[in-house]
């Protein structure tokens, strides 16, 4: 009955409005969650790039953007994988093959040759392959009782940074605990090896004079620089959600990175792909499907290569790219 008066109500005072040439705007009824129109990706041109049984991770384009490496599990182990993006038909083509696990490649700075990191051995260490027929291996670390990961090459191809897991490591954020790895620095060939901090998946500036990744700063991950020499520590987010896989714009000017926070149209708590601009600090959502997108590399011609488990059945990450409307490159 009170229902029944209250649409009298409204619908009178709708009457009323018409008859007199009201302007005064109807509230505006909220939607339920699950009728929620997402707005689309901050990206032009998004495709599915790869779209194979297993998960696709971790893409990275080559120093001229021509080729495109990435790790795949399409059985029990990962192995190390690249095709050209720009092909009509793309042609997937397989660098290892070996029975233990192969991830976290990236290029050579003359993009001759893959890094990675392999489990071959007791422990994981960083390898070193030929693009071209995955001849020419070469193991980079060899520490007893140590994994060394995530190797990323500077740009002018002399130097290795890469993370390590060893108890007897040094805690770079004093003595606050964290489960971080380490980072190192080495030449590319593995010798003199520095530790220059704490933290996760590093990746070297384009200028060679940084180096970006996420670090375990209470009971979520942020986003930090440092320099290559293990100087000047400096906190880019501070959201209490996850802020992770970090990647430099090919100008340096801005940083792609995925992260879990609170952004619009939020459905579930996923991960989203963002973008902070380091001059003005102003930060940017990219995309904002409801699934899990991770692991961005900004390439040299602006399209941004990411994994995600959007639109798959079994929840396993495929390839994607796009270029993101964003006014990235301040050198123009």
């Amino acid at each position: 009955m009170l229902r029944k008066i209250a649409d009298q109500k409204a619908l009178l005072f709708i009457m009323l409005c018409i008859l007199s040439g009201c302007e005064q705007k109807l509230p505006i009824m909220q939607q339920p969650e699950k009728n929620i129109i997402l707005p689309p990706d901050n990206f032009i041109g998004l495709v599915r790039l790869i779209d194979h049984p297993g998960n696709d991770k971790y893409p990275e384009a080559s120093p001229d953007g021509r080729l495109v490496v990435y790790s795949a599990k399409k059985g029990k182990t990962s192995d190390i994988f690249y095709f050209n993006p720009f092909s009509k038909r793309i042609n997937v083509v397989q660098i290892t093959r070996h029975i233990a696990e192969d991830n976290d490649p990236t290029w050579s700075a003359d993009g001759k040759y893959i890094y990675f990191t392999s489990a071959r051995l007791k422990t994981l260490s960083i390898w070193k392959t030929k693009i071209k027929g995955g001849r020419g291996l070469n193991q980079i670390t060899l520490r007893e009782n140590v994994d060394d990961f995530d190797p990323s090459l500077s740009p002018d191809g002399k130097k290795l940074v890469f993370t390590s897991r060893n108890p007897r490591n040094k805690n770079f954020f004093g003595s606050q605990k964290t489960s971080d790895p380490t980072m190192w620095v080495a030449s590319t060939e593995g010798y003199r090896v520095v530790q220059i901090g704490t933290g996760n998946n590093p990746k070297w500036s384009p200028n060679g004079k940084k180096i970006i990744f996420h670090a375990k700063t209470g009971d979520n991950y942020d986003i930090w620089t440092i320099n290559s020499d293990g100087t000047n520590l400096t906190q880019l987010t501070t959201d209490s959600a996850d802020d992770k896989d970090p990647a430099w714009s090919p100008d340096g000017t801005m940083v792609i990175f995925s992260s879990n926070r609170e952004g619009t149209f939020k459905t579930r708590k996923n991960f989203d792909l963002w973008a902070i601009d380091l001059e003005s600090t102003g930060i940017t959502q990219l995309t904002f499907d409801p699934a899990d997108d991770g692991g961005p590399f900004w390439s040299k011609d602006g399209t941004v290569y990411f994994h995600s488990n959007r639109g798959t059945k079994d929840n396993t990450y495929d390839i994607f790219s796009g270029k993101p409307i964003i006014d990235w490159n301040k050198k123009k």
